[in-house]
């Protein structure tokens, strides 16, 4: 049972966990979230190379540059001293007020 388990020195194992802490620090708007995905694809990429899987090293490499992609675009939407989207309360340049509808009169 240890030999399937270790079969790929834990590198498949170290992908799995960080693949899944990417994910959640994503959904938690955490930059943190791309940089995690990185090296967690490039694990599988060196998993997929001790498993022959040509399929899983082109949809990792993949990953990695959607990530990086992600990881850039999200550092270039946050101006320094701005505020990022995760930050409670925080109020953009150019939003539009909120006024919510006065009795009796629909909302679209």
């Amino acid at each position: 049972m240890w030999d399937i388990i270790t079969k790929y020195y834990g590198i498949d194992w170290t992908a799995m966990v960080l693949n899944a802490l990417a994910i959640y620090l994503l959904g938690k708007k955490q930059k943190l979230g791309f940089f995690l995905g990185v090296l967690a694809n490039i694990a599988w990429i060196v998993f997929a190379i001790l498993a022959h899987s040509v399929a899983t090293v082109v949809a990792c490499s993949i990953f990695v540059f959607l990530n990086a992609r992600g990881w850039w675009s999200w550092t270039k939407e946050q101006a320094p001293n701005q505020p990022s989207e995760a930050t409670p309360g925080a109020v953009t340049p150019h939003a539009e007020p909120r006024v919510a509808p006065a009795p009796g009169v629909p909302h679209l």
